[in-house]
């Protein structure tokens, strides 16, 4: 079990007491989709771990480990999921490589961590994690920046002027950070359709994606998911919708939470005015089609640099990404798998 320093009020869970002996350290936000994967795994293992929040701008509390990640860039930068296993000595990132790691070290009980769980597993850390997150981000930039200074910057107060800048210039820093401005041109929202819709394809006739039992592929697929949730396009889409089902069923069957702080505040943010981004300028909910399960190596990280000024640069991005995102609104229905998209001269198309 875990107990975590530093969790804000924005953390998915009450998080209980450490237990008296600790064997693997975790270095979390605890707000990632990726961390919570490799939560997921130590709890299903019944490892004894602790968690250490860390500092999202400096990462001051991982300074003393020797291991960092190489993004696609080829930069080489501190990243989480970072674990230290006490017992043996191993400090591992990326969440996919700690996964490998835990069922070599604590093989019972067994995540059956085939080839073909592995395709699964590096396909979704490449798409459903690094584009959910991306569009994820862009959506809580556009509808509510102040969100994220309760993510990055817990100690401003929720609603001050603090947390409404704040939020603005960290909207503006993620934009450079993970490319907002450029997810038409890389292709984002499409990537990632044709990925859950694979992914659908193959659960609308199984319970699990390899074979007849829960594996690190299901695993991944729902903990990375979560970000999803957050974009309508996805939400709504009516052809991912028994996907969505799969993955809250599986998360109340392992005892995980199906919904975390900040997805909580930007639900309460489109209820109370009645929209959300939900419709892309570019797309229709059809434009995609299943595809064989790429052969990976590894995962992709697509994290870029955010410049030498981020807080000078921060704003103008964040500026340029509401002119350029190419979202538009609809009615937001709360849990519902319709869209209405409101045009400029105040008449109604419906998309089921």
């Amino acid at each position: 079990m875990v107990a975590a320093a530093g969790a804000s009020a924005f953390a998915g869970r009450h998080l209980p007491t450490l237990r008296w002996r600790s064997m693997i350290t975790l270095y979390q936000l605890h707000w990632s989709h990726y961390v919570e994967k490799v939560r997921w795994a130590l709890d299903f293992k019944d490892v004894e771990w602790q968690a250490v929040e860390i500092d999202p701008f400096t990462k001051k509390q991982m300074h003393h480990l020797r291991c960092r990640t190489t993004l696609d860039t080829g930069r080489r930068e501190y990243t989480v999921p970072t674990i230290h296993d006490a017992a043996t000595g191993a400090v591992l990132s990326e969440s996919s490589s700690i996964i490998e790691y835990l069922e070599q070290t604590y093989p019972a009980p067994t995540l059956h961590l085939t080839d073909e769980v592995k395709r699964w597993m590096l396909w979704f850390d490449s798409t459903v994690g690094l584009a959910g997150r991306r569009l994820a981000y862009t959506q809580i930039a556009l509808e509510d920046p102040s969100i994220l200074s309760g993510l990055f910057l817990p100690q401003f107060p929720a609603g001050s002027i603090k947390a409404n800048v704040a939020g603005r210039i960290i909207a503006g820093v993620l934009t450079r950070r993970f490319r907002f401005r450029h997810n038409r041109a890389d292709r984002v929202f499409e990537q990632l359709a044709q990925c859950l819709l694979t992914a659908a394809e193959r659960l609308a006739s199984h319970a699990h994606l390899v074979g007849n039992q829960f594996t690190a592929a299901d695993l991944t697929l729902a903990a990375l998911m979560r970000p999803v949730v957050l974009v309508p396009y996805f939400r709504d889409h009516p052809r991912l919708q028994r996907l969505f089902e799969w993955r809250t069923q599986l998360l109340h069957e392992h005892n995980r939470t199906d919904r975390v702080g900040y997805e909580s505040a930007l639900q309460e943010v489109r209820e109370r005015r009645g929209w959300a981004l939900g419709a892309v300028s570019w797309l229709s909910p059809i434009d995609c089609v299943p595809a064989e399960v790429p052969p990976l190596a590894a995962a992709h990280n697509d994290q870029q640099s955010v410049g030498r000024f981020p807080l000078l640069s921060g704003p103008f991005e964040y500026l340029r990404l509401k002119q350029t995102c190419g979202l538009r609104r609809t009615t937001y229905v709360s849990g519902g798998a319709a869209a209405v998209t409101l045009t400029a001269g105040n008449q109604i198309s419906r998309h089921r």
